[in-house]
């Protein structure tokens, strides 16, 4: 009676098992007198090449999509931060000495400055968009000056925010004027020299640089201004993402491995699976001998 149920059992665990081991083995095709023995080798590496293309196709256009990276690499908790002082670290790369690190860092700035007018220009015009806060400051100082030389009296007969607002605007437009371009990097330029040429400068400087430590000073500041961090994380992340070739790295990754190493891979995140099948198989196949002797 029961040698029906237990031939279909073990006939469908091992059909099962066999389809399996037939997915990843052979490793390699076989031949006897130069003629291929069918189904080697076995079906992932014969369509290694195939299924690579396609993997790699479906991660970077369904997972690690530019707008995924992107925004996961423009996450600041994202980023470990060391527990060690900037001078620490500084000093691993030999620089121990103020004016090693300042001087050059003075003229990079200068040359960035050079380079980057026009964007430091639109920042500085459109700086009540860009950082609201100077623009809440700056309205609050504007409004105490007015108070204090005008008075109370005479200043209920003027609008503060018109005349904060006639002051931003005649910024706004003398630094959109061309014509004072050169004067303004003069003055930014100026301003970079005078700061890397004064020692006590280079000494606050160094006092502070030197014993800041990345991971509370970071952290801190990643919080405080968590707003411009982000905006400029976001804007290397777009960048990166944009231009990493997700797809190529993929299908290189995966054409560096042995077939062998692929196998374990694959196993080693679907094995529980596989074997849950052969179970299966074994299960439906002496079921199905229980019923042929019904």
């Amino acid at each position: 009676m029961f040698l029906t149920p237990i031939l279909g059992a073990i006939i469908a665990l091992s059909t099962n098992w066999l389809a399996i081991r037939m997915l990843f083995r052979p490793h390699h095709e076989k031949r006897i007198f130069g003629i291929r023995v069918p189904f080697t080798p076995g079906l992932i590496p014969k369509e290694r090449e195939r299924l690579t293309k396609k993997l790699a196709e479906a991660i970077s256009t369904k997972l690690l999509t530019p707008d995924v990276i992107s925004s996961e690499l423009a996450d600041p908790t994202i980023w470990p931060l060391p527990d060690k002082t900037l001078g620490e670290v500084l000093s691993d790369f030999g620089i121990t000495e103020m004016g090693d690190f300042v001087d050059p860092i003075g003229s990079k700035l200068k040359t960035t400055a050079e380079t980057s007018l026009p964007k430091i220009i639109n920042a500085i015009k459109d700086f009540d968009e860009v950082y609201p806060e100077i623009d809440e400051k700056l309205s609050q100082f504007t409004f105490k000056l007015i108070d204090e030389n005008i008075g109370k009296l005479a200043g209920m007969f003027i609008s503060k925010e018109k005349i904060y607002k006639s002051i931003k605007d005649g910024f706004k437009t003398y630094v959109s004027n061309e014509e004072n371009h050169p004067f303004i990097l003069d003055k930014i330029q100026n301003l970079i020299d005078e700061a890397t040429a004064n020692e006590k400068i280079k000494e606050a400087i160094a006092e502070k640089i030197f014993s800041f430590n990345i991971k509370t000073g970071l952290t801190e500041f990643l919080t405080k201004e968590k707003h411009a961090v982000t905006c400029v994380l976001q804007a290397f992340a777009s960048y990166l993402a944009a231009n990493l070739p997700i797809r190529t790295m993929i299908e290189n990754k995966m054409n560096d491995f042995d077939i062998k190493e692929m196998e374990e891979i694959i196993l080693g995140v679907v094995g529980r699976e596989l074997k849950v099948i052969v179970m299966l198989g074994g299960i439906l196949g002496f079921i199905i001998g229980l019923v042929a002797l019904i």
